[in-house]
């Protein structure tokens, strides 16, 4: 069998969308009238930034609002959400990454946008990556390893090759890697066939289930604890125990066999880039985000008067106290935030939300994500069994060096020691620590398993700059981003299936209301975590927004709503097992 390649195809709703907007092609087109019309973007975000530079470059008029703060950010504003790049120092390269820190070359629609705008890309030093890595210390109950690929901690593990055997050949057996191949080769009818069984299978089933059920791997408990700690994929830790088992597969999905890359420049960049890249309208009229927005995007929404229907429009309203009316209003932050600090209300009398997309809302789950970095005049690391990746089951689990090459200038730093990263219950550990407490607890460990380098790095933190984030702490975020439970395949869907509106011939989603109010973002895409995908339910937002202002699609480039109803597309309906089918 050959190797697994990751797929860039979405195997709920497999869209080509970096098809969909590469080649020059343009998300459709604008009635006369309509040309110059405001659309309102909330969040400026992965999602936000890129329904609106796609609404920019046919003609409509984005008006960006974001709730972050940061000096040196137009008008004060940090443009990029989960996309929060650092160098603290303007002579420094060294760039902390506190949010979005890699991405897979699965990741086709990044990518246009990356190379669209000239950015750079370099390999990420992950885990087993025995090309760009030189080492991947594996610090398990109290004994270490120092090895370069799986399949060398395989050969030296012997209860890690056996588990992880038994891991490839369980999903080789359900078809997950067959799944794969036909997402690469685009045959959507072999996919969905696969994708079906699988879904109606493992909907109510967790990550740990499918590893200790005989249906799935049969591990014992200590083989599933040891493989869930050593490596499944990116990110899948024993703390993502409690996922649903799709929400598992989605991210092997698009991972499995992938390479992964970190932007030279900080994945902020990349929204910086959105915000400033000069584009065209329609015409030919030379124009950006930036330009249209006045240099700075509006301040934070307190509040959305949403008309019953794409007649009556938005009316937003500002923490400045200033308040606009709009055609259509794209909203991307995390959705919890429409229960505690945006309030939605009708503006003639009908509730913009519908019962099951209130449920929807209400019941999606945040995970906790921390981060504590160390920032250093050099790589000190360099040839020590610290220089690489160290995956443990201590405070730490993950932690990664980096060197960015010469300061940009004389005195500037160059190497980035990310201490620790760390998700869900790991996370809460050092939620209430201050930087310095997070720092002195973290070094101490890493002490233990690097005595070589214990000295040198105890020095190191003691005169580098250090910065830590926690991002269930963060005023306009509840945690890093969404993931699903078993159980809340319909939610998701729900939340999906909002920017179709009645489009297609009638609502999606019974009972709700077709608003001029269209949900992107993390929350809203199938598969969280991943920019890629909360960028393309931007994309799909933005066709909603095209829909609402009279526009059309070209019949040489279909938009995702256009092929909602193709049988290869629209995702997949399961059944409720109390009301039966919903739909």
């Amino acid at each position: 069998m050959t190797e697994p390649r990751a797929a860039d195809l979405q195997v709920d709703f497999p869209f080509d969308y970096a098809q969909h907007v590469s080649g020059g092609r343009r998300i459709g087109r604008l009635p006369d009238h309509a040309l110059g019309s405001p659309v309102a973007v909330v969040g400026a975000g992965g999602s936000g930034l890129t329904a609106a530079y796609e609404l920019l470059r046919i003609g409509c008029r984005p008006i960006l609002y974001e709730a972050e703060t940061e000096p040196g950010g137009p008008g004060g504003r940090r443009l990029g959400g989960r996309m929060y790049s650092r160098r603290l120092s303007d002579a420094d390269s060294a760039v902390v990454e506190l949010g979005c820190m890699r991405f897979p070359d699965s990741a086709h629609l990044l990518r246009h946008y990356t190379e669209e705008f000239g950015l750079r890309r370099s390999p990420f030093r992950d885990e087993y990556a025995a090309d760009v890595t030189p080492r991947t210390v594996v610090d398990l109950n109290g004994e270490t390893r120092s090895v370069s690929t799986m399949a060398d901690l395989s050969a030296e593990h012997p209860g890690f090759g056996r588990a992880r055997r038994r891991w490839e050949a369980a999903l080789r057996r359900i078809g997950v890697f067959e799944l794969q191949d036909a997402l690469v080769a685009r045959d959507r009818a072999r996919a969905r066939r696969l994708w079906s069984d699988l879904a109606h299978r493992f909907e109510e089933w967790t990550f740990y289930r499918f590893l200790r059920d005989p249906g799935g791997v049969g591990l014992s408990r200590s083989d599933a604890h040891l493989l869930g700690t050593t490596g499944v994929a990116t990110t899948v830790w024993d703390t993502f125990y409690h996922l649903s088992f799709l929400e598992t597969l989605r991210m092997l999905l698009a991972t499995e066999g992938s390479t992964m890359y970190l932007l030279d420049d900080g994945i902020s960049a990349l929204a910086d880039a959105f915000w400033g890249h000069g584009t065209t309208g329609p015409d030919g009229t030379p124009t950006s985000l930036a330009e249209v927005n006045r240099g700075a995007p509006r301040p934070a929404v307190t509040a959305l008067e949403v008309g019953a229907d794409q007649s009556r429009g938005v009316v937003v309203h500002c923490e400045d106290g200033t308040s606009q009316w709009y055609p259509a209003v794209v909203f991307t932050p995390q959705l919890h935030i429409l229960e505690t600090g945006v309030e939605v209300r009708p503006l003639n009398g009908v509730r913009p939300f519908g019962p099951r997309l209130r449920e929807a809302i209400r019941r999606i789950a945040y995970w906790q994500s921390a981060k504590t970095v160390l920032v250093t005049e050099s790589p000190f690391w360099e040839g020590t069994s610290l220089d690489g990746v160290t995956i443990t089951d201590r405070l730490p689990r993950a932690t990664y060096t980096f060197d960015y090459g010469e300061p940009r200038r004389p005195g500037g730093r160059r190497g980035v020691l990310v201490l620790s990263f760390t998700w869900a219950q790991d996370s809460t550990k050092l939620a209430s620590s201050t930087v310095d407490e997070r720092v002195r607890a973290l070094v101490r460990e890493l002490a233990e398993i690097h005595p070589e380098v214990a000295g040198e790095l105890r020095r190191q933190a003691e005169n580098a700059e250090a910065c830590t984030i926690s991002w269930e702490n963060q005023r306009n975020f509840r945690g890093y981003c969404r993931y699903a439970r078993p159980g809340d395949y319909t939610y998701q869907w729900d939340l999906f299936a909002n920017f179709v509106k009645d489009f297609t011939g009638s609502p999606p989603v019974p009972g709700e209301p077709v608003t001029p109010l269209f949900l992107a973002g993390d929350d809203v895409a199938w598969s969280p975590g991943w920019l890629d995908h909360a960028m393309a339910s931007g994309l799909n937002a933005a066709w909603g927004v095209l829909r609402c202002l009279g526009g059309r699609t070209t019949p040489d480039n279909p938009g995702p709503g256009d092929l909602w109803d193709d049988e290869h597309h629209r995702p997949l309906v399961l059944p409720d097992d109390v009301e039966g089918d919903r739909r």
